[in-house]
């Protein structure tokens, strides 16, 4: 490579990789029981809250319910990661059903996911 087109070439790596490495933050929230969830309310009222169905999707299915829930609110979700924080939950539809949700958002986008319930991991 001739040498004066090694600068531009250099700028050109940076522009590229800056552009994919948006800033992220990392969001949670720990669902609760009996089908109470704002993206498991939305699915019910689509498939008429046929909890059997609900459960034929498996777990990647639900997560897939869950991000395009959060899509249709206008945010993109970049990655996703369940752990299990508790080692019991009371039975109650609004206890923690336990297990935990961290989504890594866009830091524009951290500010709607706390009013939608999440919290700063």
């Amino acid at each position: 490579m001739k040498k004066h087109l090694l600068p531009a070439f250099v700028l050109g790596l940076i522009l590229i990789f800056s552009c994919e490495n948006e800033d992220l933050e990392w969001v949670t929230i720990d669902p609760i029981q009996c089908m109470g969830n704002p993206w498991e309310l939305a699915w019910g009222e689509e498939y008429g809250e046929d909890y059997d169905l609900w459960s034929e999707l498996g777990a990647e299915g639900q997560m897939d319910v869950f991000e395009t829930y959060y899509e249709d609110q206008g945010v993109v979700i970049h990655e996703i990661k369940t752990s299990f924080p508790y080692d019991a939950v009371c039975a109650a539809c609004s206890c923690p059903r336990g297990d935990r949700i961290h989504c890594s958002v866009s830091e524009e986008d951290v500010d709607q996911m706390l009013e939608l319930g999440f919290e700063l991991e």
